[in-house]
């Protein structure tokens, strides 16, 4: 049953205040609905006034089911309309079939109906209606039934409804001017989710936009990473092909093996050295290493100091160094500087060299084969 009213109350209107009317309206339709049918019930039980209240109350039935039907479908203000004026004339019929000095304090309802279920404009129309109910029965309803004068009579009525009228006004006026602030503020709250909509689909279209530009420049920063990595790659790779031809090592015989200096030396480049000699001699099993410095222009205690390491290595992979090319200024810095190689074989000229160690190879294979 709650549900069938739940339902019953869902009026089918845009409008939250009419919705609202509409309600209110449903809920005062079932109550009067009720009150007829409890009347026309009790009729059963009267039949002396079946015949004068019976279609009355059967007619206000239909009328207020149809009340409700109205509402339902969303014409609330037909159906306001409705509700008031069966009010009213019912008051009026009631004062004229059955006159009653009582009846005419109902001229009141329609006023408070009006205010609950209809509009401002509504409610000033039903109110002119009530004043001229009220004018009507001055001229046509004299004497009044308790035998009142119209001035005793009607200017109470008249004092009543024009009090509920301004109530009503005011309450009608009031609920208008707070449904008004009421749209205004829900207008405003839209406008500013629109706005705030509008502003979370710019802030997302920068974000997207930087999330995109962010993402090219890692891209190009990776891209660019990778070039370096290979530029590198190649520079190492060419540094060491460089490294390896700034210290040949050539081949100058069966057992001799030379190598040619040639510009500044430094740390760098002598452990290139040392490793480059060792491992040729090591390989190719030489006897004598030739080391020439023609090109050579300075050696400090640093560079001397490798050399005779590298002299001391050779020795003990069982060959021997020869010193080749020494400039004149060289030997002069070398000989200041207090710089002792401990090289037993020392030459002019590469030439020179080569030629008198293939003598002294030549003459070594002689006494061993003797």
């Amino acid at each position: 049953m709650f549900n069938s009213i739940r339902t019953l109350l869902n009026v089918r209107h845009p409008d939250e205040e009419v919705r609202q009317r509409g309600r209110n309206i449903i809920v005062i339709a079932l109550g009067l609905l009720g009150i007829n049918l409890v009347v026309v019930i009790s009729l059963l039980f009267n039949l002396s006034q079946v015949t004068r209240l019976f279609a009355t109350s059967a007619v206000s039935v239909i009328l207020y089911i149809f009340v409700i039907f109205i509402t339902f479908r969303g014409f609330v203000e037909l159906a306001g309309w409705l509700t008031v004026m069966i009010s009213l004339v019912g008051t009026l019929a009631a004062l004229f079939v059955t006159p009653n000095g009582l009846t005419i304090i109902f001229l009141a309802v329609p006023l408070v109906l009006a205010a609950t279920v209809l509009s401002l404009r509504s409610l000033i129309l039903v109110f002119l209606l009530t004043a001229c109910s009220l004018a009507g029965i001055a001229f046509f309803l004299e004497p009044t039934p308790l035998s009142l004068t119209t001035r005793d009579f009607l200017i109470p009525v008249s004092l009543l409804c024009a009090f509920l009228g301004i109530v009503s006004f005011v309450q009608s006026a009031g609920n208008e001017a707070l449904h008004r602030r009421l749209q205004a503020a829900l207008q405003q709250a839209k406008q500013t989710a629109d706005q705030l909509r509008l502003l979370n689909d710019e802030l997302d279209r920068r974000v997207d936009a930087q999330t995109e530009a962010l993402q090219e420049a890692l891209s190009e920063l990776e891209e660019r990473t990778l070039q370096q990595d290979r530029l590198l790659a190649e520079v190492i790779a060419q540094r060491d092909v460089i490294r390896n031809l700034s210290v040949p090592v050539l081949p100058a015989g069966t057992d001799l093996l030379a190598i040619p200096l040639v510009g500044t030396i430094d740390q760098e480049r002598l452990a290139t050295i040392q490793q480059q000699a060792l491992t040729a001699v090591e390989q190719r099993r030489a006897r004598w290493l030739i080391l020439d410095v023609t090109g050579v222009p300075f050696i400090d205690t640093g560079v001397a100091g490798g050399l005779i390491q590298l002299v001391q290595s050779v020795r003990l992979l069982g060959a021997d160094v020869v010193l080749v090319g020494v400039r004149p200024e060289v030997a002069q810095t070398m000989v200041s500087l207090g710089i002792e190689l401990p090289i037993t074989h020392v030459y002019s000229d590469l030439a020179g060299a080569i030629e008198d160690l293939h003598h002294h190879t030549d003459h070594s294979r002689q006494n061993n084969r003797r």
